[in-house]
């Protein structure tokens, strides 16, 4: 049986439509709705649709995170996961990933592919992701911000992983999933890809996922610490994100180096950005700029 957390603030309006997905796949999942004491109906939803195994609790949390940690030590399960209240499992997907593990007891991670919709409901696009080691998941500039990164509905792991892993860090507010696979990675786990969609991504002006400034600060200081600490990914590889993470910072204006800010200062410190193809193309139109080739 598969086990998900559904960590819920004042999800009144799509709530409906997550417990009415899992209530479709019963008995291949139960759930366990975290609720931070919503001022709104979801409890009373929540208990329309509530099967002898699944659990509400509503209790003060400090964020999703820790809502989050809250539900898994709690609520037992060998496969688990979570699900945002405003998001859905697509029918099938519970018996689906529930077959996967059981053919397979040395698999750890199983994600699949995601279908965007919108407030209505309706599908607006599709998202399959596409990583397989902690290399990868690192190399957010050509990995996870190049469409290859995963959607959280999407990825379901064994029980043990959590034990293993540990839980989850409530330091991240935006990014704390990533960080987590980021781990789960480093702790070696058996990851399997399959080509389906299970589950649908809400996308609507009032989620947390609509503040991607902030989440891309997280996901870059994730990264910085991970890449601190690692000693099994190739040099060169290591020394290139490194680059690309010194370069992002200093052209987004978060950070300075000894309060200079030209570009033309900031090589002379660091010759390894010029590895980079869109700083030689920023010097290259610079150059033509001057010498009056360009405009």
């Amino acid at each position: 049986m598969l086990t998900l957390a559904i960590p819920n603030f004042n999800g009144e309006r799509f709530l409906p439509q997550t417990l009415e997905s899992l209530s479709a796949q019963r008995p291949y999942v139960t759930w366990w709705l975290q609720d931070n004491c919503s001022s709104d109906r979801s409890a009373e939803i929540a208990k329309s649709f509530q099967a002898d195994r699944d659990i509400i609790t509503i209790e003060e949390d400090l964020g999703q995170a820790d809502g989050l940690n809250s539900a898994f030590r709690q609520m037992g399960g060998d496969i688990v996961g979570y699900i945002n209240s405003d998001d859905r499992l697509v029918d099938g997907a519970a018996q689906f990933v529930c077959e996967q593990f059981s053919r397979d007891p040395d698999l750890d991670v199983l994600y699949g592919e995601v279908e965007w919709i919108d407030s209505a409901g309706s599908v607006t696009g599709h998202h399959a992701g596409n990583i397989s080691d902690l290399a990868e998941v690192l190399d957010i500039y050509r990995v996870w911000w190049n469409r290859r990164q995963w959607v959280q509905p999407e990825v379901f792991f064994r029980r043990r992983v959590w034990d293993r892993v540990g839980e989850f860090n409530t330091n991240y507010h935006l990014a704390f999933d990533f960080e987590y696979w980021v781990r789960c990675f480093q702790a070696g786990v058996k990851v399997r890809r399959v080509p389906r969609v299970l589950a649908q991504f809400r996308l609507h002006p009032n989620q947390k996922s609509s503040q991607p400034g902030r989440a891309a600060d997280e996901i870059r200081e994730i990264v910085e610490s991970a890449l601190s600490s690692v000693s099994s990914l190739d040099p060169s590889h290591q020394r290139r994100i490194k680059t690309m993470l010194a370069y992002d910072r200093f052209q987004s204006g978060a950070q300075e180096w000894n309060g200079q800010s030209s570009l033309g200062l900031m090589l002379l410190r660091n010759p390894a950005w010029l590895l980079l193809p869109e700083v030689r193309t920023r010097v290259t139109s610079a150059c033509g700029r001057r010498l009056g080739i360009t405009r």
